[in-house]
């Protein structure tokens, strides 16, 4: 600019007209280039739309019905407003706490990277809660680990899984840790996920399933317009499964990936005691604010029908924890939980586990 104007300085009128139209025109195709939040945070293009939120948890049928078989099937996030206060796992409040009463629980993975990009790799010699409580705080490293088996009975499923065929079906409890500022890829999961907040404070984005046939054409090429990978098709990819890797969720570039220019997203802020309903293939991503955070979720195959006959059997007993049920159901084929000739056996939950975990507790006590 400063050559521009030593020329337009030295010229004769006519010509500084001219390349005085000539700059205005360059100004203004650069800025029309610059599209609305391109380098900015993911969303900056457009403003989000909040999640629908409740302050009481729905029962089973209900749960089914308004949310989870709905709209063709993609189901409806939904946030449910201290659901989880009343577990006795909202009181993991301090890692001196955790560290007395569960530092020897097993732990199944620590992941190194907080800003996930899923080529951090798995963080060796992290084997007990106790190795990750005293890393974490200094390391750039995070725990994703199945809930540690001790800690199970101190999870409650909430009261909207409690019957109907949902306990039928349970994939895998894992718990997140870390010391905060966390953020992963966008993705989708396989399941449906009930996420609760336990410490700390994380924002979830959604993107709905429609977007599907957009976002995942043409993966791990330049003819994809919101960067999709899939490591499945291309080995050399760094990473696991698939997800958007050639982005950055903080400086989104909307030249490079036109595409996300048009997309319409919305979004939960969790704080603890706060759950939320995420449907399979809800595309997401999660980011924690500054400070140790905690979250569990529980990961399940919705059930292919509602079983309400079940439901009227149940009476007014303690809720179930975590640690009453068995877990690793995956069906054969599809999205949702059914029994199949030859496919897995449905999980099973009971109050004996209950028992057992009482008298564990008491013991180490």
């Amino acid at each position: 600019f400063t050559a521009a104007f030593m020329v337009l300085s030295s010229t004769h009128p006519a010509a500084n007209a001219s390349l005085l139209a000539l700059l205005c025109c360059f100004l203004v195709r650069c800025a029309a280039q610059e599209p609305v939040g391109h380098l900015q945070p993911f969303g900056s293009w457009a403003p989000g739309t909040p999640v629908e939120e409740r302050s009481d948890v729905p029962g089973p049928e209900e749960f089914y019905k308004e949310y989870c078989n709905v709209d063709k099937g993609h189901g409806k996030p939904v946030v449910f407003r201290g659901a989880a206060l009343q577990m006795p796992a909202i009181n993991w409040t301090s890692d001196e706490d955790l560290l007395e009463r569960y530092g020897a629980a097993r732990v199944s993975g620590v992941e190194y990277q907080l800003k996930e990009t899923r080529a951090g790799g798995q963080v060796e010699n992290m084997n007990t809660l106790r190795d990750f409580l005293n890393a974490y705080n200094t390391s750039d490293i995070y725990m994703v680990s199945q809930v540690p088996k001790p800690m199970r009975k101190d999870v409650h499923f909430l009261r909207s899984m409690q019957c109907g065929e949902y306990l039928k079906f349970l994939d895998v409890n894992n718990m997140w840790m870390g010391r905060g500022g966390s953020k992963s890829v966008i993705h989708y999961d396989d399941q449906d996920n009930i996420n609760c907040m336990l410490a700390g404070e994380k924002r979830f984005v959604f993107m709905h399933p429609s977007y599907k046939k957009e976002f995942e054409a043409h993966p791990n090429t330049k003819k994809n317009r919101f960067g999709w990978v899939d490591t499945d098709l291309d080995r050399s990819i760094n990473g696991y499964g698939a997800f958007m890797g050639k982005i950055d969720v903080d400086k989104m570039d909307l030249i490079k990936f036109p595409g996300w220019r048009d997309v319409e997203w919305s979004y939960a802020d969790l704080k603890p005691g706060d759950c939320i309903y995420i449907p399979f293939q809800w595309y997401h991503q999660v980011s924690a604010k500054p400070g140790r955070s905690i979250n569990v979720h529980i990961w399940y195959w919705r059930p292919a029908k509602f079983d309400a006959a079940r439901c009227q059997k149940q009476g007014d007993d303690p809720p179930l924890t975590l640690a009453d049920c068995s877990w690793g159901f995956e069906p054969q084929q599809g999205h949702l939980g059914v029994v199949e000739k030859g496919g897995k056996r449905p999980t099973k939950c009971g109050r004996k586990a209950k028992s057992k975990s009482k008298k564990t507790t008491q013991a180490e006590l």
